[in-house]
């Protein structure tokens, strides 16, 4: 099964208080590229993340953002100081009992009080932050391959309809070209007889003519070698190889035998089957720039 190169994952996950979540995008790219956002503390292990990525997607461009709710940049937690916050609230209603003052003491007038918050360290060794953060890629990556799944489904649909419309044209190319020989040996006689009057035909020459333009016309090399590498694109997008490049490089082959068959045939109605196989190929080429 082929898979989209576009895709989007999100994941969290929380241990002790801390709590991480992630979101992943992916774009067509010819190689694999990674650009990660997050605080501090995630950054530093940049290349580890890069790699882990690398090691499940062959190719794409992935915009990877991490946050650490409630962390700092050095990933410290911000806290309220409770008894802070206790005083602050006791000594405005001192005051507003004893100066008899209106008006109620609301969040935004403690909010805006000095040493109410304060950050505190996490207390968190290197080695849990990147077991944690590795957990994270792992599911965040799961979450954006069931989106890559699904859209390869689709991709795969729709190459197997375009496969099989090239088939049934390389059928009627493969019927209609063993009769081009004979047809054009008929041609050839029919516009010599009138010039030579009496005078008779070499036989042998005429054979060796025959056995030229056979040769010329003869595209069955490429008819078989066209069905073979139907063949193999179809096992590439069934099979559980991620086959992005080699279908590339197939369908530069299709596109060669195609136009190959086409210039020997000499023939208008196998040009027509070989306008409707490369208008097909270009479009399975289209989307195969999709596949990863």
């Amino acid at each position: 099964m082929i898979r989209s190169m576009t895709g989007y994952g999100s994941a969290e996950i929380e241990k002790d208080g801390h709590r991480l979540s992630a979101e992943i995008r992916s774009v067509n790219h010819r190689f694999c590229e990674v650009s990660m956002r997050g605080p501090k503390m995630v950054l530093a292990f940049e290349d580890q993340v890069r790699q882990l990525i690398a090691e499940r997607f062959s190719r794409g461009k992935f915009n990877l953002s991490i946050n650490w709710t409630g962390a700092g940049e050095q990933g410290d937690v911000l806290k309220l100081n409770e008894g802070v916050a206790d005083r602050y609230f006791s000594l405005m209603q001192q005051l507003r009992t004893r100066y008899s003052l209106q008006g109620d003491i609301d969040l935004r007038t403690l909010a805006t009080l000095p040493d109410l918050f304060s950050w505190e360290s996490a207390h968190i060794s290197d080695e849990e932050t990147w077991d944690m953060l590795k957990r994270l890629i792992e599911k965040v990556c799961e979450s954006m391959n069931g989106m890559k799944d699904r859209e390869g489904a689709a991709l795969s649909a729709d190459l197997d309809k375009r496969l099989d419309l090239i088939r049934t044209q390389l059928v009627l190319v493969s019927e209609r070209a063993p009769l081009r020989p004979q047809e054009a040996k008929d041609k050839m006689l029919s516009r010599i007889k009138p010039l030579l009057d009496d005078v008779e035909m070499d036989p042998i020459r005429i054979a060796q003519e025959v056995a030229m333009l056979a040769d010329r016309l003869d595209c069955t090399e490429e008819c078989v070698r066209l069905s073979a590498h139907l063949d193999q694109f179809k096992h590439l997008i069934d099979g559980p190889e991620l086959a992005g490049r080699k279908l590339n490089f197939l369908l530069q082959e299709m596109n060669r035998e195609a136009n190959t068959i086409g210039s020997k045939a000499n023939d208008v109605s196998i040009a027509h089957a070989v306008i409707i196989m490369k208008e097909e190929i270009e479009r399975i080429r289209e989307q195969v720039q999709n596949v990863e």
